[in-house]
């Protein structure tokens, strides 16, 4: 028998450990990639599709589809379009819109939520690879142990899975602009090229995926200036020229990788960069076209003004869970008394550059009137980091306190035990809602039943439930159902539907009235909307 070289084991264990983290981040979000579909996503079906058709006729330019852009999100959504219907490009219209699609889908024999779950399908394979890498860079900025703790937070957290799962924008977005910031600290660290490469790929696909995703460029720069003059007034040799040097290599990679994926660039480049902007600003400025309801208060134009600086933080104390919010708690002791993996300058700079992040993150966000708690789903595993490093400092340090600890079995079983509680605890955050992850609000604030006095609740989740109990009623193919989120309720009821909107002319109230049900949504009652016929339904009960 021929003896297994060590670099060799080295290998094969360093290539089991990655393949478990891939599993575990990839297995709970598989496991509701069926489940109900949200109020956005039947768009990105539609443009997934009209991007693949757009693909095989070679029209380039119709690869734009939305000032997002979500070019990611419809090359996901083509792959899984294309697995499981792989001649639809030949057969399918040139471009289709959401219920032309459904229709089309059907008299080919598919479902439109089969095409739906094939693209969310590909998004959480390309979520977990994202986030997998970052676990590689997290291991080598911090230590083992924080970067699998951080990863247990990834795969646990039940709002950050809930949009790392769908056929959406905000979750990959998050992914890749943390992968390209660890690898870009790991780059300023090591110097190695591969990690800059990398670093710059990811910023181009998170630019790909969603605009606010170039904030990336300013946020770091002003990190890698800060780690110069942080290396220089510690009397290590840095240069500002080289961090510059470095930044605008990875901003050509960024750029590079941006045209190279999004085919309109090709052949449009300066049209579609024009649009791209003025869309995406209209957009931001524009606010929601529906009245929008937080903390209380109904603003009915959709805008939710800059001055309102409390609504991220406020969504972020009900989105995140106990375990995270407790883990940034402990994160300021450690640092201020640099216990381990703190101790390492290393992982200061990378913990310390995770929070400016978060924090200019926010800032930026908080400039635009459309505002919703998604958007700020980049700083979520951004965070899930910087508490596990909290965590481990923390029980680290009081394990180290006490004689009976002091022996390396017992502080690794001791070390074992707090961690399997920890990931117990983020488990039952997701358990108690699964397999809705995008209905949980932490308990701390109130949970679920106080959450609907200060948070707009409901994105779709639930209708897959109301349009499956319609769809046993006898003769349920040819009932008549209006709905708030048609589009949602249709994936999973097979008799028509009407479209409940925040404004509805005469001929539409009165469709509505004449459907043999209607499927009233909890945010319709918080935001008014529609006044007039909420409070009719409300006097039939």
């Amino acid at each position: 028998m021929i003896p297994t070289s060590q670099p060799t084991k080295e290998r094969l264990t360093c290539f089991l450990l990655l393949a478990g983290v891939f599993l575990l981040i990839a297995i709970p979000r598989w496991l509701v990639a069926a489940q109900s579909a949200t109020a956005d996503e039947t768009k990105w079906v539609a443009r997934a599709a009209n991007f693949s058709s757009a693909l095989s006729r070679r029209d380039l330019a119709n690869t734009y589809q939305s000032e997002h852009p979500g070019v990611t999100t419809m090359w996901a959504g083509a792959l899984g379009l294309k697995a499981l219907f792989p001649a639809y490009a030949n057969k399918a219209p040139a471009q289709l819109a959401p219920y032309e699609l459904d229709r089309f889908l059907l008299d080919q024999g598919y479902t439109p939520l089969q095409s739906l779950v094939a693209g969310r399908q590909v998004m959480v394979l390309f979520n977990a690879l994202a986030l997998t890498l970052v676990f590689h860079y997290a291991r080598r900025l911090m230590d083992l142990q924080t970067a699998l703790l951080a990863t247990v937070f990834f795969a646990l957290s039940p709002f950050f899975i809930a949009h790392t799962h769908l056929m959406h924008l905000d979750g990959l977005a998050g992914s890749l602009m943390l992968l390209s910031l660890l690898a870009f600290l790991s780059y300023l660290d090591r110097e190695r090229w591969p990690d800059l490469l990398l670093s710059g790929i990811g910023a181009g696909l998170a630019w790909l995926t969603k605009t606010p995703a170039m904030s990336l460029a300013p946020i770091l720069l002003i990190t890698a200036l800060l780690l110069v003059w942080q290396k220089r007034r510690g009397g290590q040799a840095a240069s500002f020229w080289n961090a510059g040097i470095s930044f605008l290599a990875w901003g050509i990679i960024g750029s590079v990788t941006f045209v190279l994926f999004w085919p309109a660039m090709w052949v449009e480049p300066l049209h579609t960069l024009s649009r791209l902007f003025q869309e995406a600003l209209n957009y931001a400025g524009g606010g929601h076209g529906d009245p929008v309801f937080f903390n209380g208060t109904i603003y009915s134009d959709g805008r939710i003004p800059a001055r309102v600086f409390s609504f991220y933080p406020i969504t972020y104390l009900w989105r995140s869970t106990p375990v995270v919010l407790f883990g940034l708690a402990l994160v300021i002791p450690a640092l201020w008394r640099r216990w381990s993996p703190l101790d390492h300058r290393t992982a200061r700079t990378t913990i310390l550059s995770l929070l400016l992040f978060a924090l200019l993150f926010t800032l930026f966000m908080n400039l635009g009137d459309k505002k919703f708690d998604r958007y700020l789903i980049p700083i979520y595993p951004a965070l899930h980091l910087v508490a596990a490093a909290g965590w481990v400092a923390v029980v680290r340090h009081f394990s180290n306190q006490y004689a009976l600890l002091r022996d390396r079995l017992s502080i690794f079983s001791f070390l074992f035990f707090v961690f399997c509680f920890l990931a117990g605890v983020q488990l039952l955050s997701l358990w108690i809602v699964f397999p809705y992850p995008l209905s949980y609000y932490n308990p701390l604030p109130g949970g679920s039943k106080r959450a609907p006095q200060v948070m707009q609740i409901g994105w779709g989740e639930g209708l897959d439930e109301a349009g499956r109990y319609l769809s046993q009623k006898p003769g349920s193919e040819a009932l008549t159902a209006a709905s708030w989120y048609r589009s949602v309720l249709a994936y999973h009821f097979a008799g028509p539907t009407i479209s409940i909107n925040a404004a509805l002319t005469p001929e539409e109230e009165a469709a509505i009235q004449s459907a043999d049900y209607a499927v009233i949504y909890i945010h319709q009652w918080q935001r008014d909307a529609p006044p007039g016929l909420l409070d009719q339904f409300a006097n039939r009960v």
